[in-house]
């Protein structure tokens, strides 16, 4: 955290002295707030292809290690399963920007502080499976499914932008934003996931009940896989970057209403407002 508190001075001093400096007498101040809604849906296609690949090894494995424990016997002969993917969270934050041409100036330089929610979640994902003893050759079956999958960070992170105003004369004008942004360890280490399942097999007549759940911050999740010898990586620092294209107005003197969609280690929609002196 030491590091991304050292970012946001040494981008304010860098916004204060480095910008052109024949330019100060005509230079504005501009201060804004803005929420917006985050989401990465619009890959959702994708990402419930690449889960459904990656993640059917290991899930299956799981359901059958739990049968196994009560049938040692039991082999699977067919497996499919059901994923569906959601997204969303939030963000809102406080900008100040700086530019060095004044009210008619395209280009200015921002800073700003950040909060934003992000939630990853299966409000699908089921298994089937079907069954043989290996000794009696007899069949069973086997149906699960995972009844909460969640996973959920809460960064607070600063960010550095540029942005360029097209038109700036015009009263409602087009923009386009760039920026980068770091958030601490923390942001990372107290991410936290919550699973449940529950299932039930019926092998050579009998029929058993499984279910389980967890609930572990990644930090905690680290801990004890070194516990155990294995490796998890966490990252120092979680980084951002930004690319909104927006529209920006004028509603009365010097007080600007801004709307946009853009990239935000995601997707997202947001509107604010902003005042320039």
């Amino acid at each position: 955290m030491k590091r991304i508190l050292k970012f946001f001075p040494l981008s304010l001093l860098f916004l204060l002295f480095f910008v052109p400096q024949n330019l100060p007498a005509q230079g504005h101040w501009e201060f804004g707030f803005h929420y917006s809604q985050w989401s990465i849906d619009i890959l959702k296609g994708l990402i419930e292809g690449a889960i459904e690949e990656n993640l059917e090894e290991d899930l299956k494995d799981r359901f059958l290690d739990e049968i196994q424990n009560d049938y040692p016997n039991i082999q699977e002969t067919y497996y499919s399963q059901e994923v569906e993917f959601d997204s969303g969270g939030y963000n809102y934050g406080f900008e100040v920007r700086w530019y060095p041409a004044g009210k008619d100036g395209s280009y200015s330089m921002g800073l700003s502080i950040e909060k934003t929610y992000m939630r990853i979640s299966f409000p699908k994902l089921s298994a089937n499976m079907t069954l043989e003893d290996k000794i009696t050759n007899k069949t069973g079956n086997f149906q699960g499914s995972v009844s909460e999958a969640i996973f959920e960070i809460r960064p607070l992170s600063f960010h550095l932008s540029f942005r360029w105003d097209i038109k700036p004369s015009w009263k409602w004008r087009p923009y386009i934003t760039f920026g980068v942004g770091l958030a601490g360890a923390g942001a990372v280490e107290n991410g936290e996931y919550n699973v449940a399942w529950s299932g039930r097999s019926e092998i050579n007549g009998d029929v058993s009940v499984y279910e389980d759940s967890d609930s572990k911050t990644l930090a905690e999740l680290r801990d004890e896989l070194e516990e155990d010898d294995e490796e998890f990586f966490l990252p120092e620092f979680l980084p951002f970057l930004q690319l909104n294209f927006g529209v920006k107005g004028e509603v009365y003197d010097n007080l600007y209403v801004l709307v946009d969609v853009g990239v935000w280690d995601g997707f997202l929609f947001r509107i604010g407002v902003a005042y320039r002196l």
